[in-house]
């Protein structure tokens, strides 16, 4: 006979548990994939912002500067200000989401973790109820041999 192996019957379950984490670690790197899409965005409108400051004062200066143009600029400043500033709000916010998301995969680890353990408690008392049912087998065929031993002596004498 075979001897018996050992079977999980929670182990649909901890698959579950080990995708659920698995998706909210994906979710993370979603959200701090965006976050530094933002601020590479809010880089890149700062950058603008410097390089319309740089046009306007070269304009100013040289005085090359048209009436549409006076228009023009304080307008581009605000839209560009704005747009930073919206950029900035958007970081605010993905800090807030990947701070929950990280409380959600760790959610999502200690679960996965709790039944693992569960796995290894019950595989353990498997393997020392295997090893308990070799023993008392072990003894018994002793127990036998002796009682052999003892009646092949008994009928020598």
């Amino acid at each position: 006979m075979p001897p018996k192996k050992f079977k999980f019957r929670l182990e649909q379950m901890l698959e579950m548990k080990r995708k659920k984490e698995e998706e909210e670690q994906n979710k993370l790197i979603a959200l701090r994939r965006e976050q530094a899409q933002e601020f590479q965005f809010k880089a890149q409108r700062e950058q603008e912002l410097v390089n319309v400051h740089e046009e306007l004062k070269t304009k100013r200066l040289t005085g090359a500067l048209n009436i549409n143009e006076l228009r023009w600029f304080p307008q581009h400043i605000k839209n560009l200000e704005a747009k930073i500033k919206y950029h900035e709000l958007r970081i605010q916010e993905l800090e807030i989401k990947i701070e929950e998301q990280k409380q959600a995969v760790a959610k999502a680890m200690m679960e996965r973790k709790a039944y693992e353990k569960l796995k290894e408690n019950q595989k353990a008392a498997f393997e020392a109820e295997i090893e308990a049912a070799e023993a008392l087998l072990l003894d018994e065929l002793a127990t036998i041999k002796f009682a052999r031993d003892m009646a092949k002596k008994a009928e020598e004498y």
